[in-house]
């Protein structure tokens, strides 16, 4: 099966229902509470538009980060939201690839992306991150996983009520 990120369409699509993704936000909220604000260089892996790394920068300006995506639609949404920022380099780069050298990171996350991987290189990626992670480095990964019966699913899917 293609890998459809390429496609403009497919980009796009998802960008329009980023916010609809049950939960989120409170997983975005868990992952930034785990980075510490110590962290001095990320790596965003599949950044796609930047969202998460914009999120992690409100508290952390002067973070050196860099940011992996390979969809040219991604690539786009995420050089104009960091136009201005100088901290951020964006690399053009397919994660079913070995990841390229850039040195180590005290810092590295991933939302939405890794769950594409075939098994195999997501046990490959898993080690090339522990290898560009300095000692001490925090990776942290949101992502969402299959319920193990319907009704969970069903159940996750439902809006959270708040008292």
């Amino acid at each position: 099966m293609a890998n459809q990120w390429a496609t403009a369409n497919h980009a796009l699509d998802y960008l329009a229902r980023a916010d609809q993704i049950p939960h989120r936000t409170d997983g975005e909220g868990v992952l930034l509470a785990h980075v510490p604000p110590s962290t001095r260089r990320l790596l965003d892996l599949g950044t796609g538009d930047g969202r998460l790394l914009a999120l992690l920068k409100i508290d952390r300006p002067d973070l050196e980060s860099v940011a992996v995506d390979f969809s040219p639609t991604m690539l786009e949404a995420v050089q104009q939201r960091f136009a201005d920022d100088p901290q951020v380099t964006i690399l053009e780069h397919n994660l079913d690839d070995p990841l390229p050298q850039m040195g180590k990171f005290d810092g590295i996350v991933s939302s939405f992306a890794i769950h594409h991987l075939a098994d195999s290189r997501k046990r490959a990626l898993y080690q090339e991150i522990f290898e560009v992670l300095e000692p001490g480095g925090m990776f942290c990964n949101l992502e969402h996983v299959a319920s193990p019966t319907e009704k969970l699913h069903e159940q996750f899917c439902r809006p959270l009520v708040t008292p």
